[in-house]
């Protein structure tokens, strides 16, 4: 059944001041040359009062830092949902699905490990689509076979649940198939929307085929564990990693091959423009507020980053190259 979005002015207005009080390039190069408790009192000061105000300055660790950034993220995601009718919020539904699958992936990844379930759960993000109850019911589970079997959604991983490469595979094969899914389902706007799913797997692909052949996998495994490849992408797989850039910067997809976090945060930076341009070309759909989430979740990420980095001292040249926009 063919799901038609209509024009939220109002929505599209308010997600419009929303981004406006996103970090600009600038405040990020502050932020930089700042030391962890003033970059901390800089936070409390503005968008993220809340959460760093819950903090105490002198006690908290780096999983309490990134605790307040996750809820920080979902308290403007909560808003955006609350603030957006009955249909783009089916649409944010699925969009947020991304989330889920990250705290899935977290809790198998412990499971595989041993991890007792009072050590993962500090580590999930917010959900907005189920239950804090839930992901603590995940993570008490005895293994990642009944991790899966408990899921609220069907992932099929037959007899490989001890194979954690296919396991996380198949997580984001699911989203993306849910994505592509409503895609084809969304009148009007499918195509636009459809763009900005492509533009998030090209990404995706890209750091599979590097991370894969960083940890030594051959380049015809890495093939059958890609999503959706688009043909440059399987014409960049090479056998190693300086191979795959060599490709990837003679197709034009990448500039800076120095190593590999670099060409990660090209990619992103990449992306953020690429969504950007979707936004200018169509600004009454929902991939302006698809735009700004992905926005959102980038802003955070650097933060993460930096904070981080000042606490574990890494000098400011090094992070700079690994802050997206930066």
């Amino acid at each position: 059944m063919k799901l038609r979005l209509g024009f939220y002015p109002y929505t599209y207005a308010r997600v419009a001041v929303m981004k406006s009080r996103l970090l600009k390039k600038q405040q990020l190069h502050t932020y930089l040359k700042m030391g962890i408790h003033e970059l901390m009192r800089a936070l409390q000061d503005g968008e993220y009062k809340a959460e760093m105000s819950e903090l105490h300055p002198e006690k908290n660790t780096l999983v309490q830092l990134e605790s307040a950034l996750n809820r920080n993220m979902m308290r403007t995601f909560v808003k955006l949902k609350r603030i957006s009718d009955d249909k783009v919020q089916h649409v944010l539904s699925i969009y947020f699905l991304r989330h889920d699958i990250e705290n899935v992936k977290t809790i198998v990844r412990a499971k595989a490990a041993g991890a007792p379930a009072e050590e993962i759960t500090p580590y999930l993000l917010p959900s907005i689509n189920h239950p804090d109850e839930l992901y603590v019911s995940l993570a008490g589970k005895e293994s990642v076979a009944d991790v899966i079997e408990a899921l609220p959604f069907h992932v099929d991983v037959g007899d490989k649940a001890d194979d954690l490469l296919y396991v996380e595979n198949k997580l984001d094969r699911y989203y993306i198939d849910q994505l592509f899914f409503l895609s084809k389902n969304l009148a009007g706007q499918g195509n636009v929307f459809r763009a900005f799913i492509q533009a998030e797997l090209e990404n995706l692909n890209i750091k599979i085929v590097l991370r894969l052949l960083r940890a030594g996998l051959h380049s015809g495994d890495i093939q059958k564990l890609l999503i959706y490849p688009s043909q440059p992408i399987l014409d960049a797989l090479g056998r190693d990693v300086s191979e795959t850039l060599q490709k990837l910067a003679a197709l034009g997809i990448v500039k800076d091959v120095s190593d590999y976090l670099a060409v990660e945060m090209e990619i992103d930076t990449q992306l953020l423009k690429r969504e950007a341009q979707l936004m200018h070309q169509y600004p009454l759909t929902v991939n302006v507020i698809l735009g700004f989430m992905l926005a959102k979740e980038i802003e955070v990420r650097n933060l993460k980053i930096l904070l981080k980095g000042k606490k574990l001292n890494i000098d400011n040249a090094q992070l700079e190259r690994l802050v997206v926009g930066a």
